[in-house]
């Protein structure tokens, strides 16, 4: 579809700069060629005029227009975060297990807002004793790699204790971001509600131990979110491994 206004945009300009070139100089040089009066006088008015109008309409088209389309704002409507442009919302679900027993899941949704790679972790921290991913860790951590213009979604397995279920529970929220080769051409120009960051070695990036798990992790200047947990959901959890889904790339988003 992108691509589509592209080429009309492109083509549009090119008619409307051969108007304004036979109307503003050929017919000018060449007196035989022009309009009589003041038939002259409105063509080279209407092709200067179009020509500013495709003008225009080219400048939105390849510089200004957004190149990919907000998916983030589609699921998680209103505000959502972002750290050195990888955007997230965190969104509560229900999933079920054997036997019929229901289990929460924090649902992270991201997008990239940049053409670049990028290496990107990001924390949640809820108060102690109302929602942890591991048995004796409260946090929820998880580190990933996004691509370009990528959009998509982890599901974190929770236990949520009785007396939080059907009740709002604030997280605090922070994220630390890397970027492979740069961030590349911005795709999309919203910007999310920024977040706090933490310190992060890079090397270790990608395991979860009791110290990224415990609350031991320094948040600087984390946001805030207020998530109401489910009802009638297991309580209790041994080990959260969380599941990452991606929607789109940077190809697909270009092209929407």
């Amino acid at each position: 579809m992108r691509e589509r206004w592209r080429f009309i945009a492109v083509l549009a300009l090119t008619l409307a700069g051969a108007w304004a070139l036979w109307a503003w100089m050929l017919a000018l040089a060449i007196p035989a060629i022009d309009l009589a009066g003041e038939a002259g006088r409105i063509s080279r008015l209407l092709a200067l005029s179009f020509l500013l109008m495709t003008s225009a309409f080219a400048l939105y088209e390849f510089k200004i227009r957004d190149q990919a389309p907000d998916r983030l704002a589609q699921v998680a409507p209103g505000a959502y975060f972002e750290r050195d442009g990888l955007c997230f919302r965190p969104l509560i679900r229900v999933s079920h297990e054997e036997g019929g027993r229901q289990r929460a899941e924090i649902s992270l949704y991201y997008q990239n807002r940049y053409a670049g790679e990028c290496e990107a972790i990001i924390h949640l921290r809820p108060p102690e004793r109302t929602v942890c991913s591991h048995r004796g860790g409260r946090d929820i951590h998880v580190a990933l790699r996004v691509g370009g213009g990528a959009f998509g979604v982890v599901h974190q397995p929770v236990a949520v204790a009785p007396e939080s279920q059907g009740q709002p529970v604030e997280f605090e929220l922070a994220a630390a971001v890397r970027w492979i080769r740069g961030q590349g051409d911005q795709l999309r120009s919203r910007c999310g509600e920024p977040v706090g960051t933490f310190e992060v070695d890079w090397a270790l990036a990608y395991r979860q131990s009791r110290h990224e798990l415990c609350g031991e992790i320094e948040l600087k200047q984390p946001a805030r979110l207020s998530l109401t947990m489910p009802e009638r959901v297991l309580d209790d959890i041994v080990k959260g491994e969380y599941k990452i889904e991606i929607f789109d790339g940077l190809d697909s988003a270009r092209n929407a």
